[in-house]
């Protein structure tokens, strides 16, 4: 069963595409591996109990994504 946060992510992500997820298991079978990673941080048994931890994971997640683009040189 998805807690509050992880609710809140499948029915918003992709227009909602994967809102009728039920549990972390059809989230990883989904094969949209970004979902997957987004329900398993904000999942209570990584720790994420608090809406501002779940806002704390995803803005950290952001910053390393930010990261990664500003990594890839322009072709």
């Amino acid at each position: 069963m998805l807690n509050p946060f992880q609710r809140a992510c499948a029915a918003i992500y992709d227009g909602g595409e994967f809102a009728h997820i039920a549990d972390i298991t059809e989230a990883r079978e989904v094969g949209d591996t970004l979902f997957a990673f987004l329900i398993i941080e904000l999942s209570t048994s990584e720790g994420c109990d608090t809406a501002d931890e779940a806002v704390r994971r995803i803005e950290m997640a952001m910053r390393n994504l930010q990261d990664v683009i500003a990594a890839i040189p322009a072709t």
